[in-house]
């Protein structure tokens, strides 16, 4: 058995949920079942479960698991982070990969149990985006949301990216590498619109290497020392 297959079997991922929201009680009386987070390390093997109601690591070079009550979230600009008497886990929404696939999960976690460090992935793995012809809605550009028009987007093809942030047209190649998206030399349109506050910093980021962070298949942010652009995909028809 390859040892990507048996993490699959030993620590299967359970869809995320918000922990804040808390279980709920039916009608008949009969608690909803819990649900949970999945956290998973390797070098060395490890797997942490966080549940409304406690806490589970499980080091599987160690001797054995430790559980506590689930303390309630601190939550940081970040991500959350749970501290209790024998575990520390720090959750930072931020693209992982687990080092031995090519899964992707949303998070980065580090846990401190009872004094020994770990780091890995959390959250359901989020497949791949492959950019080549697909379109993009830019929802915000440095945290700004943009306006609700068409005149907001990032467009692939094969090999090049065309794109719009409210007023000029943006066409040039790109090379994706890993998660890092490199544009080539910039051709564009030359209007003047009463507002290119959003493409003078979306062209910023555009002129530098940027991360590639997908969120969910849906949604993606590129991001540099420039700043980040954050877009929503269109499904072609």
């Amino acid at each position: 058995m390859g040892v990507d297959t048996a993490m699959k079997q030993l620590f299967p991922l359970a869809p995320l949920v918000l922990l804040a929201a808390g279980s709920t009680v039916p009608a008949t009386g009969a608690p909803l079942p819990v649900q949970s987070y999945r956290a998973i390390g390797n070098e060395p093997f490890w797997g942490l479960t966080i549940t409304d109601r406690q806490m589970t690591f499980d080091d599987l070079n160690g001797p054995a698991q430790v559980v506590q009550p689930t303390p309630a979230p601190v939550r940081g600009v970040a991500g959350e982070t749970y501290q209790t008497s024998r575990l520390h886990v720090n959750v930072v929404h931020a693209q992982c990969s687990d080092g031995m696939s090519d899964r992707v999960y949303p998070d980065k976690v580090q846990v401190t149990a009872d004094g020994s460090r770990f780091a890995g992935c959390g959250g359901p793995a989020v497949k791949p985006v492959i950019l080549a012809v697909t379109e993009w809605t830019v929802t915000s550009v440095n945290g700004r949301p943009t306006p609700s028009s068409p005149g907001y987007y990032v467009n692939f093809t094969d090999n090049h990216v065309t794109a719009k942030f409210g007023c000029n047209r943006f066409n040039t190649t790109y090379n994706l590498t890993s998660d890092t998206l490199t544009a080539g030399p910039v051709a564009a349109t030359r209007m003047a619109c009463s507002d290119m506050s959003f493409e003078s910093q979306a062209s910023a980021i555009l002129a530098r290497p940027m991360r590639t962070n997908f969120l969910t298949n849906e949604r993606m942010i590129l991001a540099n020392s420039a700043g980040k652009i954050e877009a929503r995909r269109r499904f072609l028809n």
